[in-house]
């Protein structure tokens, strides 16, 4: 069976956003992880929502499964920077091995999840083996252990936890180094564009700090082309989210 087409979709809910101020430097990193993970849990649900929609042997199906191993590729690129940056700074204000549980929780889908990835590359190799029952039985492999885990990391960012052991200009400057790391290992054509699709215009319409020359250019000259896969987001290019999605979303929290 290769169509889904108006059955109902098992989507997962987005996390609510922390209390605090997004201005607040200690409030804000929990802020700008519960964002984050919110925009891979949109990914995964457009890609659940979008799969009975589109049809085996068409572009849209190769334009789709690309998308959706844009969204694989933000997770690697989200954890691997978590593991080889932004864990061993806290850790070494915090204690070594606090940041342990939330490396055991990418652990605990990683296997599933590179089976879905694996899965996507064979597709794109030979789309006549595109059954969208498989396609959506791999994302729920993965989903459940995986927010999960997105929910609980966020635990260990606690504004009073982080407090207690940095201090505002260590975290600034250290967020300063870390986004231009991210920016150097961005292709600014492939990327980017999945932080307006799945973004939160509501509670995190600040969210990425993007200088408005680069937003322009993200939205805009840089959108075109690959614009053919940005159409399944869960947002449109300016975080405005969907109807279909709109019931998975947080609460509106953070005034704008």
């Amino acid at each position: 069976m290769n169509t889904a087409a108006e059955q109902e979709v098992e989507m997962y809910y987005c996390i609510p956003i922390p209390d605090g101020d997004w201005r607040d430097i200690f409030d804000t990193q929990a802020i700008k992880m519960a964002l984050l993970h919110n925009a891979i849990i949109r990914g995964f649900n457009s890609l659940l929502y979008y799969s009975g929609k589109v049809q085996p042997g068409t572009k849209q199906l190769n334009s789709f499964l690309r998308y959706g191993l844009e969204n694989c590729r933000f997770i690697h690129h989200h954890h691997d920077n978590e593991e080889t940056m932004y864990f061993p700074f806290l850790e070494s204000k915090m204690g070594e091995g606090r940041m342990s549980s939330n490396v055991r929780g990418h652990e605990a889908f990683q296997k599933p999840f590179i089976a879905f990835e694996e899965h996507i590359n064979v597709l794109l190799k030979d789309p006549s083996k595109w059954d969208v029952n498989t396609f959506c039985q791999g994302i729920h492999a993965f989903m459940p252990p995986l927010r999960e885990h997105l929910v609980e990391e966020i635990d260990t960012l606690k504004s009073s936890e982080v407090a207690k052991y940095l201090k505002a200009e260590e975290i600034r400057e250290f967020d300063k180094k870390f986004e231009e790391i991210i920016k150097a290992q961005l292709d600014f054509s492939k990327g980017p564009q999945l932080a307006y699709i799945n973004g939160d215009g509501v509670n995190g319409a600040w969210f990425p700090p993007i200088p408005s020359f680069l937003v322009f250019l993200i939205k805009y000259a840089m959108w075109w082309p690959h614009s053919d896969m940005w159409v399944y987001g869960c947002c449109d290019k300016h975080m405005n989210v969907k109807p279909q999605f709109a019931p998975y979303e947080p609460p509106a929290k953070v005034a704008q």
